[in-house]
Parts: C-alpha cells; structure tokens; sequence
C-alpha cells in the first residue's frame, strides 16, 4: 500500500499528531535548504518525538544488479527526495522470497528480487511511503535521470503513529 505523491499532496497524513507535523515541519525545512550539503554527506541523524527520527543523506546511484530489496515491521518508511533523482523497486512481500527473516534489532527483512516488482522514479519533492508490506529498493540508476547523486530525507514513523492507516 505505498503512497508515492508530492509532498504538497501529502499534508494530510502530517497532522494526525504532533510527531508527524513535526516531521513535515523537518522535510519542508530540507526542501527550503535550511540544512547545509554537508549535513547530508555525514547523514546527520534527527531525533523527533514519539519515536519518529530522520537521517539526512546524499550517494551516488548504483546498478540494477546491486539492489537491496527491504522491508520493516515496526517502522512506516517516510522518502522524501530534495535533490536529484532516484529510482525504486517496488512491490507486495507477498511476491517476493525471504532471503533473511525478519531482525528484530535491525526491523528489517531482506529478500531477493522479484519479476513482479514495479519500477518508480522519484525526483525533487516526490515523497515515497513505504509500509511493512511494501519490500522496496532504493537508490537505483535509470536511463531517466540525469545526475548520478541523489539527496533525501528518510524518516522512521512508528506504525502506531499512522492511526488512520492501522485503525
């Protein structure tokens, strides 16, 4: 059940509570170059409330070949791209194999690729959320984009958080 939209599209899934009006507080300021390039490249971690964090990061694109297919449990994956462009794998874990069963510590399930995944691209602003069912794969190259580094903002939302979603 991902979503993939705008961010502009997507503030009504920020004010179901304070944390995630928080987050969207977070994203816009990233997106208004608030935070310096470098606090991408030393993926400068942020600590929001009720469990919600964020990393800033920035990398070069990689091949195909190199995808790592994820999902999470615990954690509703929130991507916001604010520079360059980036290409996803996508699908339901229902169509993939576990190559790891689920970590706990690391609330992460690894799986190997499937031919029934979707390809999407997101560039500046587009938001991608990721819920446990969705196995995803970030960070891809496509003959689409243009620059080979991508900036984004990835957020860690406690799925309890998401009320409207799980309720």
């Amino acid at each position: 059940m991902a979503i993939i939209t705008k961010f502009d599209n997507a503030k009504f899934i920020f004010m179901q509570n304070e944390a995630l009006q928080n987050l969207h507080g977070i994203f816009e300021s990233c997106l208004n170059g608030e935070f310096k390039k470098g606090d991408f490249k030393e993926n400068k971690h942020i600590t929001l409330k009720d469990g919600v964090f964020a990393i800033l990061q920035k990398y070069n694109l990689k091949d195909f070949k190199e995808a790592f297919f994820e999902s999470h449990n615990k954690y509703v994956d929130f991507q916001l791209t604010i520079k360059g462009g980036e290409c996803f794998m996508l699908g339901d874990s229902t169509d993939f194999k576990i190559l790891k069963k689920y970590n706990e510590k690391k609330d992460l399930t690894t799986y190997s690729p499937s031919k029934k995944a979707n390809t999407i691209l997101s560039n500046r602003a587009n938001l991608c959320i990721f819920f446990p069912n969705d196995v995803h794969a970030g960070g891809l190259k496509n003959k689409n984009l243009k620059n080979n580094e991508v900036f984004k903002v990835v957020a860690k939302v406690p799925k309890e958080l998401l009320t409207s979603y799980y309720n």
